[in-house]
């Protein structure tokens, strides 16, 4: 197969996948604006007799038809959202702080899921500011950090990390036959340079890069395959269903980051997911 034609099934691929996102949001679209008014209304009355109820049984009974139905517009809602995400709006993003605020929402889950969290971020003296979407990138990793939290369980453990680094490249000449090779390199460049002494080195690329880990069981043959299709889960029914890696591969292509999963690194068994973001 010849490089045009790969590109042609490329991009027909790419067009296809379209058209299915746009039938997920027009259906997702017709069904919010037919279930919105009866979830609304359920969710009024059960919130209106809550008020006033003195039994025990009852206002369980009650709050849990409260909470289920908010939890269904929300499905309709990450619906659209993954088949129409919206448009990146960048700001500059102090990182040290977006750090912060992600670890403090993460050992709030944590404590709350019974599930030990290690923290391991990596800053220079004075961090560089990061131009992105920061909500966006925030949902990317809550997405991710709520999957490992669910993936390895009460009892398990997860690690979330951050780091800059930076990427060096340098072009070599073979005097003997005239050629030329780029390398690449990732560590201190006083000692990339020294063992590549007259070579003609390319300016830096720059990385940031954040993380989450987690113990648990790891990826099924079937779960690899479909990691990132909406409402699958490789876990018992009922947890971990929706479409929270879906939309976390959305919006990493809506912002033009990477988002690459592997087995982790830290613990024995496990998924490591890094988001990459170049500056």
């Amino acid at each position: 197969m010849n490089e045009e034609t790969k590109r042609d099934e490329r991009l027909g691929n790419l067009g296809l996948e379209q058209k299915v996102f746009d039938a997920c949001a027009e259906t997702a679209a017709g069904i919010g604006h037919e279930l919105n008014n009866p979830l609304a209304i359920i969710r009024g009355h059960a919130q209106n007799l809550l008020k006033n109820e003195t039994s025990e049984e009852k206002r369980r009974r009650l709050a849990a038809i409260v909470e289920q139905t908010a939890r269904a517009y929300e499905m309709i809602v990450d619906l659209r959202i993954f088949a129409r995400p919206p448009k990146a709006s960048r700001t500059d993003v102090d990182v040290e702080k977006f750090c912060a605020e992600w670890a403090r929402r993460e050992t709030s889950r944590c404590e709350e899921n019974n599930v030990r969290l290690v923290v391991a971020f990596e800053f220079a003296e004075k961090a560089s500011t990061l131009t992105t979407d920061e909500a966006m990138l925030a949902a990317i990793l809550n997405a991710l950090t709520k999957n490992a939290v669910e993936a390895t369980g009460p009892g398990g453990a997860i690690r979330i990390f951050a780091r800059e680094y930076a990427e060096r490249s340098a072009v070599a000449t073979d005097d003997k036959n005239g050629l030329t090779a780029a390398k690449k390199e990732e560590g201190d460049e006083n000692s990339f340079l020294a063992r590549n002494s007259g070579e003609t080195t390319r300016p830096n690329v720059r990385y940031w890069e954040f993380g989450v880990e987690d113990d648990g069981p790891g990826w099924s043959p079937e779960a690899q395959e479909l990691l990132f299709a909406p409402y699958f889960s490789g876990r018992q029914a009922g947890r971990g269903l929706g479409v929270g890696l879906a939309k976390a591969r959305r919006f990493a292509d809506v912002l033009g980051v990477e988002l690459r999963p592997s087995h982790s690194e830290t613990f024995e068994s496990g998924v490591c997911w890094r988001v990459i973001l170049r500056f």
